[in-house]
C-alpha cells in the first residue's frame, strides 16, 4: 500500500493517479486485510482530496465486484436504485411507498444498502421498510422470489459483499464520505441494464454516467433529487440526466406549500408511507406518485414521464400498490 499512497499523496502539485491496476491492487488489499488501519486511513484520506480518476474507479469497482455474490435478475431486467447508503438526515422519506407505487405499476424495482454509513449516518429507505413490517433476508433464491411476485427485492450489503460490509467499521471510524460512497451503489448486484442513480453534486455528473455504463448499465438516469436521492423535488423543478441524448424536467404541480423537512422518526415515517399505500388522504401523496412515476418511466413504461405519472395513480386508486406492498411483506416474513 506505501507505493500507492506515495504515488497520490506527495501534494496537488505531484500527486499522480493510479492506474487502474494500481487501484484494483489497492483495492483488494484493502478488501482483503491486507492493509494497516493507519495505510486504509492515508488511502482514503488523500483519495478523497484527489477525487478518483474514471480509471481508478474502474479499478476499484472490477476488485470489489469479484466479492459480490450476484443475484441473476436479468429475465426481469428490473431498474436498481442506486441511492447512497448514507441514507438522511434532513427530509422525509417517500421512497418505500413509491417502490411499491411503481411495482403496483409493473415496474421490477431492485435496491441494496447498508445502515449507519458515513458521512451522514442517516436513516435509510430499508430502515423504514423495517418499520413497515418488512425484513431483510438473506437467501439469493428468495430474493429473487419477492421480485417475481411483489416487484421489488432488497439485497442487503452483509450478504451481497460481505468483505465490503466488513469494512464498514473502519469506514465509521474514518467519518468521511470516501469513493466507496460512489461505488457501493452502482456495483450492479443483479446484473441488470437499467439504474435510476442518486447524486449530490453535478459537478460528478458525467463521472457516474460513465461508471455506471462500465457497471453493465445501458439505460442510465442520474437524479440531483432531495438529499442525493432519486425522489424529485415537490416544490420546484428536477432535472433528470441519462446517457441518452435527451434529459428529463419533473415540474410538480400544487405542491408548493408541502413540507419534507419536518422531523419524523423511522416509526412515524413507515406510517406516513403505509397511509400512502393504502391511498388515504395525505398531502405527500402527490409526491410519492411523482417519485414512482419516476420509476416506472426508468423501468421503461410510458412514452412520457406524464405518462409514467398517470400509470402510478392508476396503481395507487386500483389497490395494485397496497397488493403489492403486501406481498412482499409476506414473503420477507417467511424469509
Amino acid at each position: 500500500m506505501q507505493e500507492f499512497i506515495k504515488k497520490i499523496g506527495v501534494g496537488k502539485e505531484r500527486w499522480k493517479d493510479l492506474s487502474y491496476e494500481e487501484a484494483y491492487s489497492a483495492q483488494k488489499t484493502i478488501l482483503n486485510d491486507g492493509a494497516t488501519d493507519i495505510q486504509t486511513g492515508a488511502f482514503w484520506g488523500v483519495m478523497r482530496i484527489k477525487y478518483a480518476s474514471i480509471e481508478e474507479l474502474k479499478g476499484f469497482i472490477d476488485a470489489t465486484k469479484e466479492d459480490i455474490n450476484h443475484i441473476e435478475a436479468q429475465e426481469f431486467q428490473p431498474v436498481d436504485l442506486a441511492v447512497g447508503y448514507d441514507g438522511k438526515n434532513r427530509s422525509i422519506h417517500i421512497l418505500p411507498a413509491a417502490i411499491f407505487i411503481a411495482s403496483g405499476a409493473g415496474a421490477k424495482v431492485v435496491g441494496h444498502g447498508n445502515e449507519n454509513v458515513p458521512s451522514k449516518y442517516g436513516i435509510t429507505y430499508n430502515d423504514i421498510l423495517k418499520h413497515m413490517g418488512c425484513e431483510i433476508i438473506s437467501d439469493r433464491d428468495n430474493i429473487l422470489k419477492t421480485l417475481e411476485l411483489s416487484g421489488f427485492a432488497f439485497y442487503h450489503q452483509s450478504f451481497m459483499s460481505p468483505k465490503l460490509a466488513a469494512l464498514l467499521p473502519k469506514r465509521r471510524e474514518f467519518g468521511l464520505r470516501t469513493y466507496i460512497n460512489t461505488i457501493e451503489k452502482i456495483l450492479n448486484p443483479f446484473k441488470t441494464t437499467k439504474a435510476l442513480i442518486g447524486m449530490t453534486h453535478s459537478k460528478f455528473l458525467d463521472k457516474y454516467i460513465q461508471i455506471a455504463s462500465y457497471s453493465g448499465f445501458k439505460d442510465i438516469f442520474v437524479v440531483k433529487g432531495l438529499e442525493g436521492g432519486i425522489e424529485p423535488f415537490p416544490e420546484r423543478e428536477t432535472k433528470v440526466i441519462t446517457n441518452k441524448i435527451f434529459s428529463i424536467s419533473i415540474i410538480p404541480k400544487d405542491m408548493e406549500n408541502v413540507s419534507i423537512s419536518e422531523t419524523l422518526s423511522p416509526k412515524e415515517n413507515a406510517q406516513l408511507c403505509i397511509s400512502i399505500l393504502n391511498n388515504e388522504d395525505n398531502p405527500l401523496k402527490k409526491w410519492a406518485i411523482i417519485t414512482a412515476g419516476l420509476i416506472i418511466y426508468s423501468y421503461g413504461i410510458g412514452e412520457n414521464i406524464t405518462e409514467a405519472i398517470k400509470k402510478a395513480e392508476e396503481s395507487l386508486e386500483t389497490g395494485a400498490a397496497l397488493e403489492s406492498f403486501d406481498i412482499y411483506k409476506s414473503l420477507t416474513k417467511k424469509g
